[in-house]
Parts: structure tokens; sequence; C-alpha cells
């Protein structure tokens, strides 16, 4: 049996996680972290998920970049003392949360169901 965590929403909860996604998104946007980096594109934060103590921040990133996704994730890995330097000028919070990125898989989901939709097996399907 495969027990999934629910995220218990409220008010309060849905307002800091769209202040840490918008703040997360405006750093990223300047694409200017401490590392070397190599990205040419900035990336794009997705979404986030809280965990219920506020505690942990999920970020799921994507991007338009051919690096491998574990480099971009060490890089990110490796520069989120800044991130969360550059987010406590953004938003104030008595604790920011510990920030875990990860990497957005639904694009390639939809890219994958694009695929079997213009197969010739659907395509004959749908001429029956």
């Amino acid at each position: 049996m495969i027990i999934k965590k629910k995220y218990n929403q409220s008010n309060r909860h849905f307002k800091v996680t769209e202040n840490i996604k918008k703040s997360i998104s405006e750093i990223l946007l300047r694409n200017e972290l401490p590392i070397e980096t190599n990205f040419s594109f900035p990336l794009t934060v997705i979404e986030v998920k809280m965990s219920d103590d506020i505690r942990h921040a999920y970020v799921y990133i994507s991007t338009h970049e051919t690096l491998e996704e574990k480099a971009i994730l060490q890089n990110l890995k490796d520069s989120s003392h800044y991130i969360a330097k550059e987010m406590n000028k953004l938003i104030s919070m008595k604790f920011l949360p510990k920030l875990i990125f990860r990497f957005d898989k639904t694009s390639k989901n939809f890219e994958k169901i694009a695929e079997l939709l213009n197969s010739e097996k659907v395509r004959e399907d749908l001429k029956k």
C-alpha cells in the first residue's frame, strides 16, 4: 500500500509558499549565483511545496539548458546559502526554510503524451 503525503494548505501556508516561489524566481532570474554555473538561460521555478511545519521548501525547477540535471541541481545545492541570504532580503520571516531543489518531470510527461497522441495507432483508432 502506497501512502501519499498530504499537503495541508491553510491561507498562511499558501501565502508563505507563494512568497517563497516569487522570491526564488526573482533570484534565479537575475542569474547571479556566486558559483560558475554555465547557465545561458535563467531557471524557471515551476512549483514550491512546503512541509507542514514550514521548515523545508521543495523547489521544483525547469530549464531549457542541455546540461545534465545532476549538474544543475548540484550548482543550486552549492549556492543554496546565497539564495537563502538573498531571499531574506526580499521577504521577512522568522525562520527561512531549508531549500531542497528538485527537477520538474511534468514537462517530459507532456512530451510523451503528445508523442503518443500523434502516433499512427492513435490516428487509426480515431478514424474508426
